[in-house]
């Protein structure tokens, strides 16, 4: 009984993220990389409607055009690691409010690339801008150093993730001949 009385003075002075947090350990990654993606996720849904006017999901439609010029839709789902239908959910809403137009694809007759509109560039500066300033707060205490490397190790991960989706997939395949 004392022993869980310190559990709980412990979980009081730390707060309820801490609590979550310990929920599982440190093998448990996955578990609290997804934590910190609802967080900031979260956070991101209020900060881009208040300043571009638009949903996250067209946030990320946006932001993925931005950077990587005229794509097609599923160029754009394929990047983002998107299902298609919310890509195509968020061009939708995104033509309709004018932010972006399409036009004819050179390299594939069956799809148009799309195209940000002036107003979308100035949304995307404007909000990406104010994004740069957020994360500068939350990672303003990592030095650019364990920056580096957790941005490594992140990666590392998501090789390995791949690598067993790929691996998962030609088994499927293998058993479906």
């Amino acid at each position: 009984m004392n022993e869980n009385w310190g559990a709980t003075q412990k979980t009081a002075q730390t707060g309820p993220l801490e609590e979550a947090w310990s929920i599982f350990d440190e093998r448990h990654l996955p578990y609290r990389l997804l934590m910190l993606g609802k967080m900031l996720d979260r956070l991101s849904v209020q900060y881009i409607r208040e300043l571009g006017g638009v949903s996250l999901a067209e946030w990320r439609v946006l932001a993925h055009l931005a950077i990587m010029g005229s794509r097609s839709a599923s160029e754009i789902s394929t990047a983002a690691l998107v299902d298609r239908a919310e890509v195509s959910r968020a061009v939708r809403s995104l033509e309709e409010a004018g932010l972006l137009t399409r036009v004819d694809n050179p390299r594939n007759r069956k799809s148009s690339l799309l195209v940000l509109t002036p107003r979308a560039k100035e949304i995307y500066d404007r909000v990406s801008q104010q994004r740069r300033d957020f994360y500068g707060v939350l990672l303003a205490d990592i030095s650019p150093q364990e920056l580096q490397m957790f941005d490594d190790l992140l990666l590392r991960m998501a090789r390995q993730a791949d690598r067993f989706a790929r691996d998962q997939q030609q088994k499927a395949s293998a058993h479906e001949l």
